[in-house]
Formats: C-alpha cells, structure tokens, sequence
C-alpha cells in the first residue's frame, strides 16, 4: 500500500484515541471543582484547560476579547464541537471517520459502521444541549463510544500492518494525552492557596481522570499520595494509560511495522529518550519529598511531541506495503 495509506491508518489510530482523551482531559476539570471544592461557587480559569491542549493561539484567534470570551461555554465549546479547531472531539472523530471511509477495503464493515455511527451521534449535539443535560454524562458517553472502537479494533482486525499502524497512533497518542492530564492537575495543583492545596483529593483527581483509582488502591491501599499516583501513572508497566505502558506497546508495534530501518531507528531513539525522561521524573516521586516540576513536565511533552514528529517523518520517507495480497 502507499504511504498515504499507512499514514491514514496510524491519523485514524491517534484521532480516535485523542476523541476519549481529551473528554478525559476535559472531565478532569469537574472532577477537580466536585472533589476539591464540592458544590461551592468557584472561579475557574478556563483558558488554563485550553492551555493544554496547546490550542491557545488558535482559541485567541475565535475569540478576540480573552477577558470577556474565556468562560466554561466558549471553552467546551471549543474542545468539544468547534469544527474549525482541527484538534477539537468533533474534528477528531470527522477526520477519523474520513480516514476509515478512505480504507474501508482494509477494515472490516463492522469498524466503518461503529465510527460512523459515532460521527452521526456526535454532529447532532451542541454545547447548549451538553449544558442542560450533564457535561459529565455527555463526556462519558464520547469515552465509552472511544473505549468501543478501539476494542472493535483489538478483537476484529487481523494483527497485520494495518492494525500495527492504528495501534503506533493510539499508543503515541496515548502517551502524549497522560501526560497533559498530569500536567493540567498539577498546575492547578501547584497553583492553589495553602488551604486548598490537598494531596490526597489531587491524587483522587488524578487517578480517576484515567479510571485508575481502583487499580491503584488495590496495589497501595494505605499510600494514596500525589506522589504515589503520579509516579503509577509514569512508569507502571502494567497499567494501560501509563506513559511507559504505552511506549513499551508503540515499540512493539514499530517493530512490526515493514518501515525502513532508519525511520524505525528514528522512533526508537525518540521512544527511548522520552522513556528516560519519564523514569527521571518519576525517580523524583520515590522518596515523596518532592514531585516533578513543571520545566519537567513541559520537558516530556516536547519529548512527546518529537515522537510524533519521528513517526510522521518515517511514515513518509519510504514505500510502505501494507494490505492484503
């Protein structure tokens, strides 16, 4: 197959899992005012949530006036439906969609029909409807609609190269979104006064903004740190939405991708100098005297950003084979 081909596949793997990340990423925001502050009246600066996504400049650009445009509605708004923000859960699924459609000789019907049905669900929603309902129950149903595409994906598609390249862009994304969910809980973390600043609801925030909580308790039932949960969400090799997790999958899917060497080697060293920094970071959780910086933090997401760029890079060097002979 062409590279186009192989590019779409690895765009569509990244835009479905981004979809769920971001209403992750979003859903950590009223997980912070329910679990930090209750139902008390609080301010929230919601261009921070903008912030990290990275999609500031372009936010700016809709929305003139700063000041009087940044509130819940014009961010959610946004984040979640504006189709002229590339990145937004909308524009995500449409172009996941797009792709699938474009391939759709090399997935099965089944996956064409669940992203799609995903798209006709979604176009149909706005902000308003969202607002009068519950944002949390609309956020949780863009992760479940995520959550069954990607299992569509892991139990109905040969493990061919076609599904070793959704899966080197879901796990790319994957890492790339843990890591902005971390940053955005710790900012507000180190951000706030003296008598709102919890460790243990901040750990909570945290663990549950990946549906870690559970997991981690059973492993740490009597340490529910910030500490503790940030350096499980770093490094647990066994957990799906830990940044190491993820790289160890994305590198074994590489090397079964037919790229040419040097884009594989490429990859791997980008793979593998995030991998360092991760564990760095997390070194500094151990002994729960201190925590990550936020230089740390905008450190890995560079990282990230560079493994990005490596895979796009190898993914256009070379003649790809992909499909069925």
């Amino acid at each position: 197959m062409m590279n186009r081909y192989a590019e779409l596949l690895f765009w569509a793997g990244r835009y479905i899992e981004r979809a769920g990340n971001y209403a992750r990423l979003i859903d950590v925001k009223y997980h912070m005012r329910y679990e930090l502050y209750g139902h008390q009246n609080r301010e929230y600066i919601w261009a921070r949530l903008v912030e990290t996504t990275g999609d500031i400049r372009r936010f700016e650009e809709l929305y003139s006036n700063i000041n009087a445009g940044t509130n819940e509605l014009t961010v959610l708004h946004f984040l979640t439906f504006e189709r002229s923000n590339n990145n937004s859960i909308f524009a995500c699924v449409l172009q996941a969609r797009n792709n699938i459609r474009t391939l759709r000789q090399l997935v099965a019907a089944e996956l064409w029909e669940m992203v799609n049905s995903f798209y006709v669900w979604l176009k149909d929603q706005n902000v308003s409807q969202m607002m009068l309902q519950s944002p949390c129950m609309f956020y949780q149903k863009v992760r479940e609609w995520t959550t069954l595409i990607s299992g569509a994906i892991d139990t109905i598609m040969i493990r061919g190269q076609e599904w070793n390249f959704i899966q080197a862009g879901k796990h790319i994304e994957r890492a790339d979104n843990t890591l902005r969910i971390i940053q955005a809980v710790h900012q507000q973390m180190s951000r706030a006064s003296a008598d709102e600043s919890n460790d243990y609801n901040y750990a909570v925030v945290l663990l549950k903004s990946v549906g870690a909580y559970e997991s981690f308790r059973k492993l740490h039932p009597a340490d529910v740190t910030f500490n503790r949960a940030l350096q499980f969400m770093l490094t647990h090799r066994y957990f799906p939405h830990s940044v190491q997790y993820a790289l160890s999958l994305l590198d074994n899917h590489v090397a079964a991708l037919q790229l040419h060497e040097r884009g594989k080697a490429a990859m791997a060293a980008a793979s593998q100098q995030l991998a360092k920094a991760v564990h760095s970071a997390a070194e500094h959780c151990v002994s729960g005297e201190t925590t990550v910086t936020e230089t740390e933090l905008n450190r890995l997401l560079l990282l990230s950003g560079q493994l990005g760029y490596a895979a796009s890079s190898a993914l256009l060097a070379n003649p790809i084979h992909v499909g069925v002979s």
